[in-house]
């Protein structure tokens, strides 16, 4: 039988990647999203703690069980914390935290009551190492990873499979959209071109989705991405530590006197409410 698949922030970006992924293998998927692009998804504000346990109840009515659960939506904040305002720390937790908390409320019940089902927490490399102009972010994506690390070992025991996503930066809408709705900080002109000097093109998100995709039946903790860079990374602050703070340092000093390009300033307003399909690190 076909898995029955929710995807939310599944709109775009990864979420998008997703169901593509699932649905080349068969699967039924079901998208939802704060801004459906289609007729056939559903719209979900994953802040809203009732309508995710909406969704969720009406895919089950509807299709009789969820297989896979990818907690994928979010927003994408970044800049120096004296940059920050309590706005963007308060729609970030609200989205990537909460949201993910909404959706685990929602569709836990569900997948224990049928005793298997899978959970797969788009977390992010930044909640595994601490990076500094993204401090909210790499707090909330901390919380994350932990959150579904430690859910993982409760949830085995109704024979539901927990696992989280880590990913660099990926090439989304979030990238284009950095602080969505909020106050422009410095990363609005000159992150995307900081990412891609520290490290390379950003991930195709088909790539990502199809490595997750393709590893769920292995059932892993945690599915880093991608390789080599990510795996080194997180060596590097296992056995290092120190000296990973000191490039991150580098690399706070490099953004802090980065100076934008007139296209990069010309594009600083472009800010939107997107919400959707999850971005990295």
């Amino acid at each position: 039988m076909d898995r029955v698949v929710l995807v939310s922030g599944g709109a775009r970006g990864i979420g998008a990647a997703l169901a593509r992924a699932h649905r080349a293998r068969g699967d039924l998927v079901v998208v939802a999203d704060l801004h459906p692009t289609g007729p056939d998804q559903v719209r979900l504000d994953v802040r809203d703690r009732e309508d995710f346990a909406r969704v969720a109840d009406e895919v089950v009515a509807r299709h009789g069980r969820i297989d896979v659960f990818h907690a994928n939506a979010g927003i994408a904040v970044a800049g120096a914390m004296t940059e920050m305002t309590p706005q963007h720390w308060d729609d970030l937790i609200d989205v990537d935290l909460r949201g993910v908390v909404h959706g685990v409320e929602a569709v836990y019940p569900h997948l224990r009551r049928q005793g298997e089902g899978h959970i797969v927490v788009m977390g992010s490399l930044a909640g595994v190492l601490p990076v500094p102009a993204m401090v909210p972010y790499s707090a909330v994506k901390a919380a994350v990873v932990t959150m579904a690390r430690a859910l993982r070992v409760e949830a085995r025991r109704y024979g539901v499979r927990v696992t989280v996503v880590c990913p660099a930066f990926v090439e989304t809408p979030l990238l284009d959209h950095i602080n969505p709705g909020l106050r422009p900080t410095h990363a609005n002109r000159v992150g995307l071109r900081l990412v891609r000097k520290v490290q390379g093109p950003p991930m195709d998100p088909d790539r990502l989705a199809e490595r997750v995709v393709r590893t769920l039946h292995r059932n892993p903790e945690t599915i880093l991405a991608p390789r080599p860079l990510a795996h080194l990374a997180v060596l590097g602050e296992r056995l290092a530590p120190a000296l990973t703070r000191r490039v991150s340092g580098v690399v706070l000093g490099r953004y802090l006197t980065m100076s934008p390009t007139e296209e990069e300033q010309s594009e600083v307003g472009r800010g939107s409410a997107l919400r959707g399909g999850g971005a990295g690190p």
